[in-house]
């Protein structure tokens, strides 16, 4: 699909891990990054797996410095000039995190950042670990990291507050040229920005030619869905199985005239590799009704169309789900023609 960067995994996190990073690095031409904290070991890990490039992340805000790295700030920041500088001695690529950025005192932030840029980080990330930030600070913040640095700048966002998507494309609009995201928004907690929202966002309503091939997405979603065994809600954005799905009449009626009327007028199913669907219920009109009805080769008059609507709402209003297959028994029940009656 032209993904630009795959972040594999944590090399030194166990062999089996090892190994799956090494393999994914021998057998793609994207670009395939490890994770490595600022310790030796684990950059040496990331190193031996044969990634291209290497992420190396140090905690800079106080409550994490202090009860989870148990280090000053200057301890910090040492850790991760030397952490970049080993990197960039064994000749690849260096990405930087500090470690709950969106938390991290400002001033402290910035500082950081410029002492790895001088160091010769290629990249700097900036993570909203806990998912606390907002679009308006979260854009302020990559800004000012921006301005601090001559390194590229990436950013990786949390859902836990819904945010993560906004947050993501907030980072583009800053500065930043690259996201960190996920198929279907998996990831620790509430999860990660998703790569289907983030993608579609930047291609559809911005018009920015990611080079992704957007028509495979749906596929690969239900891909990662299989073997994640973590269900995509049927309401998901653009992978969901209503993402595209049409039940209000007065929705209905418009999308079969001009998908544009109820739909985002910027992006279709067809760009996802999905297909609309115009769902039977208790909010369903005529037209969607017809709709099927004609496509299951009845040809009904208006009369009869509005007899199987009245059928179908009374059926969908007991919270049942109206199939195909039911508006089929309703039609033969009522003894709507067939098309091929119609040519006999």
């Amino acid at each position: 699909m032209n993904t630009h960067v795959i972040e594999a995994g944590f090399p030194v996190n166990s062999d089996a891990e090892f190994e799956a990073v090494s393999d994914i690095a021998a057998a793609t031409d994207t670009t395939v990054c490890g994770l490595a904290r600022v310790v030796d070991g684990d950059i040496d890990a990331a190193i031996d797996s044969g990634v291209e490039m290497v992420h190396v992340f140090v905690s800079t805000s106080d409550v994490q410095l202090e009860d989870s790295m148990h280090a000053t700030r200057e301890e910090a920041k040492g850790r991760a000039v030397d952490a970049v500088e080993k990197v960039k001695d064994a000749g690849v690529e260096c990405m930087f995190s500090p470690m709950d950025a969106t938390r991290t005192d400002p001033d402290y932030l910035v500082d950081i950042v410029e002492a790895v840029s001088e160091a010769g980080t290629d990249w700097i990330n900036i993570p909203d670990t806990c998912g606390v930030g907002m679009p308006t600070s979260f854009g302020e913040t990559v800004s000012a990291v921006v301005e601090a640095t001559d390194a590229r700048v990436d950013v990786h966002t949390h859902d836990d507050f819904g945010m993560a998507a906004a947050n993501a494309v907030t980072g583009f609009e800053n500065g930043a040229e690259q996201a960190q995201v996920s198929v279907n928004g998996i990831g620790e907690r509430a999860g990660n920005a998703a790569y289907e929202e983030v993608v579609m966002a930047v291609e559809s309503v911005y018009g920015v030619d990611t080079g992704i091939d957007t028509t495979q997405i749906t596929k690969l979603a239900r891909i990662v869905e299989e073997a994640s065994d973590i269900p995509v809600p049927a309401n998901k954005p653009i992978t969901g199985r209503n993402a595209f799905a049409h039940e209000s009449g007065i929705h209905a009626a418009g999308v079969i005239e001009n998908s544009d009327t109820f739909e985002t007028g910027v992006m279709t199913p067809e760009m996802v590799g999905a297909e609309r669907e115009f769902v039977l219920g208790k909010h369903t009109g005529t037209h969607s009704v017809r709709k099927h009805l004609v496509e299951a080769g009845f040809d009904p008059t208006d009369g009869e169309v509005r007899t199987i609507t009245k059928r179908v709402k009374e059926y969908g209003s007991g919270k049942r789900q109206v199939t195909a297959g039911d508006v089929e028994r309703f039609a033969e029940e009522a003894d709507v023609t067939r098309e091929e009656e119609v040519r006999v």
